[in-house]
């Protein structure tokens, strides 16, 4: 049996078709997929007002100054120095979109959502891991661009935090208008991210008996961390506490939840501000009872998107406590992160798991002591007299201990392992760059251990003489000057075009805290505005703004130090610090830093 005409692969070609059915033997044997006989479908662009009118299509229409955008709209991935060039260059965006995402699953979202949804792919989801080229393989948040299509609440909060982030880049170049038209398109999307999480919620109560796939569990997760994103890349300010409250649920792997504490699911945080109201706790209630667990894994099975999701909230969650354990107070204890219920034991393979490729480039093992330093100071604050008790000192040491023993050469060595072993491909420099990164992080958490326990040394240096306290060796006390110094010496080493450049905000906020000296809080300053040009993320403006007021109340002094360009009304809101009673005539600073009133996440 033949067909009647030729197969679309030989009439193309204009060849002679043997017409075989189901198909042409003649393509199969010079190895093409024959296209058949039958009706044949192409997708096209969709058509405009203008194209129905006889006019030239939207595309071709854009003016030639904005051709450089087509080239930006592929979703290949590009280059660390790609991405920068691009954060110079960002003015070049125009705030008319002039391309689409032409997949046919997109063709049913307006033309807005296709672009924010390009923008992620094509720049803002270089800004959520540390290496994305060809050459390092594919970044794994660009999986959920074709995930989202299933879960519209994960699609909105992804276009919600896309836009801002393009507002803030365009902000920051002086371009008004495409800011303000990002902005409006930002809370929009989050709006129906918030409505299109509520009819989800409502659903699952009505089949309460139901239990979400792995698939759906994993698109909520990582919505409720694209909502910490969004807070993140506004100003860090505010919204993320009710976000992070979520975090710690999920991460406590909680089986079921007491109905006494539930509220109405119609609650919603009162609003402060344009960027409000976020969701609230209580929102996601419903939807905790059902198995969240990320439960660590062989290192054999292949990262996924799961991994980095589950890490980056966890690092979220450490970070959170990690702030508050440094500036809390009594009257914020209501308002810190609900605690983490789960085995400690579980937290570490979650972190080992992306610390190669994770945003912050901290070491897992250095971050998991960052938890557990958090966790310490919430005993220290039980100390009416400021003194640390036997076995507090002695938890303090060993942490200190345990952080200056960490070999970063050793670390550096087994990352870069890690990296050859996935993509075949590793700079030269970058171990280099590795082993001050890692050395960074170590002075930083000793630095830390030093905040939060600011009478440690003097106590152990007094109740040591012979350098033992009751069995255990006394290690090295640096002070924290020692300390600042050795975070300046080795970020110093890494230059702006490494990927470890854009975000080591956490060693840089704790050196600037520490440090007197004014070129060191100039070089501070410089530091962080230099990473966000390349990171666009309100964040760092606050931690900015946040280290000018706490070199103020240091110093004694009112009036700004380093003067800090305004930013934009809507994606700033004024630091609320207040003092304890008392604390202004202390002669140690760093207790006074414990009774401030920070209300910004620093990751």
């Amino acid at each position: 049996m033949v067909a009647v005409k030729a197969c679309h692969n030989c009439r193309t070609r204009r060849l002679r078709c043997d017409r075989s059915i189901p198909e042409c033997h003649k393509c199969t044997i010079t190895g093409q997929k024959c296209l058949g006989y039958g009706k044949l479908y192409k997708w096209v662009e969709k058509a405009t007002p203008r194209d129905r009118d006889g006019g030239k299509p939207f595309a071709s229409s854009a003016p030639k100054a904005q051709r450089p955008l087509e080239s930006q709209s592929r979703l290949d991935t590009k280059t660390y120095a790609e991405s920068n060039q691009l954060s110079q260059n960002v003015e070049l965006w125009s705030h008319t979109p002039n391309f689409s995402l032409l997949d046919p699953l997109f063709q049913d979202l307006g033309l807005s959502s296709r672009y924010y949804l390009n923008y992620y792919a094509a720049r803002f989801c270089q800004d959520l891991v540390l290496y994305d080229s060809p050459e390092r393989g594919t970044n794994p948040f660009r999986e959920l661009v074709p995930m989202s299509q299933e879960y519209p609440f994960l699609r909105e909060i992804i276009i919600a935090a896309s836009a801002l982030h393009f507002c803030n880049a365009m902000r920051w170049n002086r371009s008004p208008r495409p800011a303000a038209d990002a902005l409006v398109d930002a809370l929009r999307a989050r709006h129906r991210a918030i409505k299109s999480l509520q009819a989800v919620i409502e659903h699952q109560k009505d089949l309460s008996d139901v239990e979400l796939d792995e698939a759906e569990r994993d698109a909520l997760l990582a919505a409720v961390l694209f909502f910490v994103n969004f807070a993140l890349i506004d100003s860090g300010k505010g919204g993320w506490r009710a976000h992070m409250k979520f975090v710690g649920r999920l991460l406590s792997m909680r089986t079921s939840i007491s109905s006494e504490s539930r509220c109405p699911l119609t609650e919603m945080p009162n609003s402060e501000s344009d960027l409000k109201p976020y969701l609230d706790l209580v929102t996601f209630e419903p939807l905790i009872s059902l198995s969240f667990a990320h439960q660590p894994v062989s290192t054999s099975r292949s990262l996924s998107i799961r991994d980095y999701i589950a890490s980056d909230s966890m690092a979220y969650y450490i970070w959170s406590n990690a702030l508050d354990s440094l500036i809390s107070s009594g009257t914020r204890a209501a308002s810190t992160p609900i605690e983490f219920d789960g085995h400690y034991t579980e937290i570490l393979p979650i972190l080992l798991r992306t610390e190669a490729n994770s945003y912050h480039s901290c070491p897992s093992r250095l971050l998991y002591a960052i938890f557990r330093t958090s966790q310490l100071a919430k005993d220290l604050r039980s100390n009416e007299t400021g003194l640390l008790n036997d076995h507090q000192m002695q938890s303090c040491l060993e942490l200190l201990e345990e952080v200056q023993a960490f070999d970063c050469d050793a670390w550096a060595d087994q990352v870069c392992t890690k990296i050859v072993a996935e993509t075949g491909f590793l700079d030269e420099a970058e171990l280099g760059y590795r082993k001050h990164i890692a050395a960074t992080f170590r002075a930083a958490v000793c630095l830390y251990i030093l905040l939060v326990a600011p009478e440690v040394r003097s106590q152990a240096l007094h109740l040591a003489p012979h350098n033992k306290i009751g069995h255990y060796p006394m290690p090295i006390l640096t002070n924290t000057a020692e300390l600042a110094t050795t975070v300046f010496y080795h970020l110093s080493f890494i230059p702006t075009n490494s990927p470890l450049f854009k975000f080591a905000t956490w060693p840089i906020f704790l050196t600037g805290v520490e440090t007197a000296d004014c070129s060191r809080r100039a070089w501070v300053l410089d530091r962080l505005r230099d990473m966000r040009d390349l990171c666009p993320w309100g964040m760092l403006t606050s931690t900015m703004e946040t280290l000018v007021e706490i070199w103020r109340i240091r110093d004694g002094a009112r009036a700004p130090i380093i003067e800090e360009p305004e930013t934009d009304e809507s994606a700033q809101t004024e630091t609320s610090m207040t003092l304890p009673h008392g604390t202004q005539n202390s002669h140690n600073w760093l207790m006074m830093l414990q009774g401030l009133e920070i209300d910004c996440l620093i990751v």
